[in-house]
């Protein structure tokens, strides 16, 4: 409940940061103006649409997960604010966790505005809801979890470093997710064998941002595999879980003093 309570107060807060908007506000700029980007071609106009859509909010979400994510935390320290929860009974994990979930609800508003502005387009040019099946909601779902766990990331390495330290740090790990996620397969049908035990290594110390990258589902309309879609929203939880836990055990033995 104290968690809850700081989390609470967090999405109060954020919802007042300007940066917030302004990556929001050209999200969905972009995305309302993919209807016109998208006659530009010849019989691609749903995939114009749906690429611009799934893409702008993967990017702009990301941006948001990350720079709030570090802000939050390093805001708070350089500040002297969580001074003041931290000397009632609310321990630095609760505190901490308290300001991701907080986030994590935030992340929430801006994937569904965003998803409902894709959803708008593609209705206005195809002017039925056929397109709105598994395939619409596993590509936002999985957005959603990617940046949650970006944003995890993100309170990870405020935890312990400067603001743009962490900024750096996060958004390797991001690029070094998706590049994983692209070459995961090519080195495991790789005739090298250090690769493939590389590969082993690297299932536990890097995520598979790949596995988390349904947006080509809604794009090409295939179908999904409610099973597979459950194991993948598992698995990008279960890191952010775990990432989150490392940083409340991080933040718990930091001076703040």
């Amino acid at each position: 409940m104290k968690a809850l309570a700081v989390a609470a107060n967090t999405v109060r807060e954020t919802l007042r940061e300007r940066l917030m908007y302004n990556l929001a506000i050209f999200g969905l700029i972009l995305i309302g103006g993919s209807l016109t980007i998208s006659q530009l071609t010849l019989g691609e106009q749903f995939r114009i649409i749906a690429d611009i859509g799934t893409g702008s909010t993967q990017l702009f979400a990301t941006l948001i997960a990350v720079f709030l994510g570090v802000a939050i935390v390093a805001r708070e320290l350089d500040r002297r604010t969580c001074y003041a929860a931290l000397a009632r009974p609310v321990s630095r994990g609760e505190f901490l966790v308290g300001k991701y979930l907080g986030l994590v609800a935030v992340l929430a508003l801006n994937v569904a505005a965003m998803a409902a502005a894709t959803a708008l387009m593609l209705l206005v040019y195809r002017g039925s809801g056929d397109a709105f099946g598994l395939h619409f909601v596993a590509a936002f779902l999985l957005i959603l979890v990617q940046v949650a766990l970006c944003a995890a990331f993100a309170v990870l390495f405020s935890s312990f470093s400067t603001p743009t330290l962490a900024v750096i740090l996060t958004l390797a790990v991001i690029g070094i997710g998706h590049v994983f996620g692209e070459v995961r397969g090519f080195w495991l049908t790789s005739p090298e064998v250090g690769l493939k035990s590389v590969v082993r290594v690297l299932d536990f110390v890097v995520p598979n941002l790949g596995l988390l990258d349904m947006k080509e589902a809604l794009t090409y309309g295939d179908a999904v595999a409610p099973l597979s879609l459950l194991a993948r929203v598992g698995y990008g939880l279960g890191w952010a879980g775990a990432v989150v836990a490392l940083a409340a055990v991080v933040f718990s033995r930091k001076d703040v003093r």
